[in-house]
């Protein structure tokens, strides 16, 4: 008898076709595109209907508050003292730092809350259709890196809640890697124990994981209060703030005040650059558009400052009675359990360590999972969605080796530094245009017409002008950029624009772009529409969510997509008024 027959297993790919088939992104029964065609455009993509929009006015200011009480806020706050700011100069740059990222959390909001569309297709409105992929793509790669800097936070605290558990077994658990590795067998099998409990909640949908935001938001400012609280009953209290890190305080004299407080906001926008280029990817979800206006701004504010201040209070108490400062939120509950080990302080630090753990994996979803799902799709949107981009997200992080980046504090600072003077230019512009250049006005069909002549078209599909102005900003930063990694290349006065980071490329780009469109006049409506009335948001009043009149009611013929329908449209419109 020959052998059996394997033909059924090709059956379904018998052509490069068929393959293809198979892999695009899948749709509902009955499902069809309402903007534009599968190659701009798909489920996801599209602006959010009114029965997805689930976020209502507190879940971004819980969200914010759950992303400041988590680790990477008390250990941004760390960070500062630890490469030699004293602490007050660290203070005054949380605070000014906060209040600028509250000013751009509001307005990188504002177009995806008015418009209900996400980061990728909004960049197309600024930067062209091909252009906007660059400034996806450069978003995704850093979504991945931080989606493993936040697992890797999160193995840390996940060994802390098993030492709670097991006690000397785990603690003692001898470690096989070589100190070169930057990390220890302990907390590589805990890197991927959180990998392995994130990937489930990576299939989530956008739309519905706001309840986990919620509950974090909730949870985490009574955590790290009562942690606060128990610090400074059981340390020095304050008495030992004005002593700590004695070598900082003298590396922080050889450079004045005004220096180390400005490289001190470019730190504190460095740890929020992430979160302000999500922001039109979490806001399209909201109900109403004061559900992402100055409420959450004013979140952003006070929650980042309180966490500064309970970081460095508390890790400064515990200096005091331990005679040693522990900067990471991990490091400290070890040295708890070190002088506390009884069974209510081992119940104690477990619920702090696991709610710190929970914090970090919601952090990661949103800062993270969500946005590099989101460009996925935007690259790829026959084949991808938000879901399998985040999937990707979550597999493409541990080739990224993230305790590397993390190995001291100088680095990690030159990492967050190095990414704002990337994403700070472009936040500039994207602000620029939508309140100058565009008066807030957004064409939603046009954002998914990739063809020539169209409204974001521009010049072969790219913005140059808004291209040219985010390079103009990032080259500010670039020589200091180079004296992070090299100093000795680069004199003193390049070292110093690299402390104005974010302030001056945000700066430089926002005036280049804003003399550009003085000069050159960008269209703000596509053709047959050049006499509506260029107000403040005329296109999102009344319910138009970015459509004029009778275009979202255009029929969908076999063959032909929305965009062909609306040029007919449009076509008839203008002989019409001939």
């Amino acid at each position: 008898m020959g052998m059996p027959s394997t033909a059924w297993i090709a059956a379904p790919f018998r052509s490069k076709e068929a393959f293809l088939d198979a892999l695009k992104a899948p749709t509902q029964p009955g499902e069809h595109l309402t903007v534009g065609n599968p190659k701009w455009s798909n489920r996801d993509l599209e602006p959010t209907p009114v029965e997805e929009r689930t976020w209502t006015w507190y879940n971004l200011p819980l969200y914010w508050f759950s992303t400041a009480f988590g680790t990477a806020g008390w250990n941004a706050a760390a960070s500062l003292i630890a490469v030699g700011l004293t602490w007050r100069q660290a203070f005054a740059s949380c605070i000014l730092g906060s209040f600028i990222s509250a000013l751009v959390v509001v307005g990188m909001a504002r177009p995806g809350v008015r418009y209900h569309i996400g980061y990728p297709v909004l960049c197309r409105s600024v930067m062209g259709m091909y252009g906007s992929m660059f400034f996806v793509f450069i978003r995704a790669i850093v979504g991945t890196i931080w989606f493993g800097i936040q697992s890797y936070y999160g193995a840390n605290l996940v060994s802390v809640c098993l030492r709670c558990v097991f006690g000397y077994k785990w603690h003692n658990w001898a470690n096989a890697l070589p100190a070169s590795a930057d990390v220890t067998s302990k907390q590589l099998l805990c890197f991927f124990l959180v990998w392995m409990i994130q990937l489930p909640l990576c299939f989530v949908h956008p739309r519905r994981i706001h309840y986990v935001f919620t509950i974090k938001g909730l949870i985490m400012p009574f955590v790290t209060f009562g942690f606060f609280g128990w610090c400074m009953a059981h340390g020095a209290g304050l008495s030992t703030i004005d002593t700590q890190n004695a070598a900082g305080q003298k590396a922080a004299s050889a450079t004045t005040t005004g220096w180390a407080i400005m490289n001190g906001i470019n730190v504190v926008m460095g740890t929020l650059s992430p979160m302000l280029v999500n922001q039109p990817d979490l806001s399209r979800y909201c109900k109403k558009p004061r559900d992402a206006g100055w409420l959450q701004g004013a979140s952003v504010f006070s929650a980042k400052i309180l966490i500064f201040f309970l970081g460095l209070a508390a890790t400064s108490s515990i200096q005091g009675a331990y005679g040693k400062a522990y900067w990471n939120m991990w490091d400290l509950n070890d040295a708890i359990l070190d002088h506390n080990w009884t069974p209510l302080a081992r119940f104690s630090i477990f619920l702090v360590a696991f709610s710190f753990f929970f914090s970090a994996v919601g952090t990661n979803l949103g800062a993270n999972s969500i946005p590099f799902g989101a460009d996925l799709t935007g690259l790829f949107p026959r084949y991808l969605t938000i879901r399998r981009g985040q999937v990707l997200c979550a597999v493409l992080s541990v080739a990224l080796v993230p305790w590397k980046l993390i190995a001291t504090a100088q680095t990690f600072i030159t990492f967050l530094g190095s990414y704002s003077i990337f994403m700070a230019p472009l936040c500039a512009v994207i602000i620029v245009d939508y309140a100058v250049a565009k008066k807030g006005n957004i064409h939603v069909p046009s954002l998914y017409r990739g063809d020539k002549g169209e409204l974001y078209w521009f010049v072969g599909g790219v913005n140059l002008l808004g291209v040219f102005a985010w390079c103009g900003g990032t080259v500010m930063g670039m020589p200091g950029l180079v004296a992070a990694y090299s100093p000795k290349l680069v004199p003193q006065a390049g070292k110093d624009m690299y402390k104005l980071g974010w302030i001056l490329t945000f700066i430089t780009a926002a005036v280049v772009y804003l003399i550009g469109i003085k000069i050159w006049k960008p269209r703000v409506y596509p053709r047959g529409y050049e006499d509506v009335p260029g107000t403040w948001e005329y296109l999102c009043r009344d319910g138009r969510d970015g459509f004029f009149d009778g275009e979202r009611d255009l029929p969908v013929y076999e063959g032909e997509s929305v965009e062909e329908a609306v040029d007919v449209q449009i076509g008839e419109k203008g002989k019409s008024e001939a």
